[in-house]
């Protein structure tokens, strides 16, 4: 161990986290080598399983790419579930950009993510199917009222406390403006996300294990 980071075999190969999982959360390699349906319904097999700085550098020219062709993360996740059938948030797509992900599912988002960058660049500078789909997502969002702002403070929220009471629902769709089964639903919507992210045995977002 050197630096305090946790080598860790996965497909065969060794590696350190690189902030893909911060040292608190680390898991056997065990755990991260069990089936997770709900990200993909494929593991990448032995011989094409990236390595760690396959990941990291893909990330980089992702995240380079998506701004270049205008689209927000949340158009990203949005495209995702529409083309692919994952829909993933934007706070998932910010994790991955930033590697802070468990290297096993960095592994599953990169195929979907490269499949999105492909279809995006093949054709770049004419109207597709992932321009369509961002923009109908958008509007969907503004019928909602769920903008970047009150995103934001639901993010914060869950933060603190991911399973709010029916009175903290009613007092935060008061706060926010929203109806209660829109704040209700964000929630549930949020918490199946972030267990679907996250592998078991990780401490939650309040402090419980996963």
């Amino acid at each position: 161990m050197t630096n305090g980071a946790t080598p860790i075999q996965h497909h065969g190969y060794g590696m350190h986290m690189n902030g893909m999982l911060s040292p608190g959360q680390q898991l056997h390699p065990s755990l991260l080598r069990e089936p997770d349906p709900e990200i993909d319904h494929h593991e990448p097999s032995d011989e094409d399983a990236p390595t760690s700085d396959d990941l990291e550098q893909f990330a980089k020219q992702f995240k380079q790419r998506r701004i270049k062709l205008g689209f927000t993360q949340a158009d990203v996740g949005l495209v995702l579930g529409t083309l692919y059938g994952n829909v993933f948030s934007q706070t998932t797509i910010c994790r991955f950009e930033a590697l802070q992900l468990s290297f096993k599912n960095m592994c599953k988002l990169k195929p979907l993510l490269q499949k999105w960058l492909e279809e995006a660049d093949s054709t770049s500078g004419s109207p597709t199917s992932i321009d369509k789909i961002a923009a109908q997502g958008r509007k969907r969002k503004k019928r909602t009222g769920i903008e970047v702002t009150v995103k934001g403070a639901l993010e914060n929220h869950f933060l603190k406390q991911p399973k709010p009471s029916a009175q903290e629902i009613t007092s935060l769709a008061d706060q926010l403006q929203l109806e209660k089964e829109v704040v209700r639903v964000w929630f549930c919507n949020r918490r199946q996300e972030e267990k679907r992210m996250t592998p078991p045995g990780t401490i939650g977002p309040n402090g419980d294990f996963i």
